[in-house]
């Protein structure tokens, strides 16, 4: 089985930040990609902007259960099964920069 890998840069945040948007418009924004921080393994979004300032990250997991638990605390008209489909997807989104 192949391990995929998604490489994240100044340039892909902002593709990164589009995808989820259109993939999940009833969410508030900054909730948005505070889910997004958190199923890519970091403990807020302002911690995964921190990293990216030393450069690109490579993720190879995604922490389901942390961003789900999120979602569920703060909203309440999404389906999970969405958010569990944005960030899978986020490995099959080209994101060179």
């Amino acid at each position: 089985m192949m391990t995929k890998t998604l490489t994240l840069n100044d340039t892909s945040i902002d593709i990164l930040k589009r995808h989820v948007a259109l993939r999940l418009p009833e969410m508030r924004p900054t909730h948005r990609m505070e889910f997004v921080a958190r199923g890519l393994g970091y403990r807020t979004y302002a911690s995964l902007l921190s990293v990216l300032k030393n450069g690109p990250i490579l993720i190879q997991h995604i922490d389901l259960d942390s961003a789900a638990a999120f979602v569920e605390r703060v909203e309440s008209d999404v389906d999970l099964d969405d958010v569990r489909e944005a960030l899978y997807l986020l490995f099959d989104l080209d994101m060179v920069g």
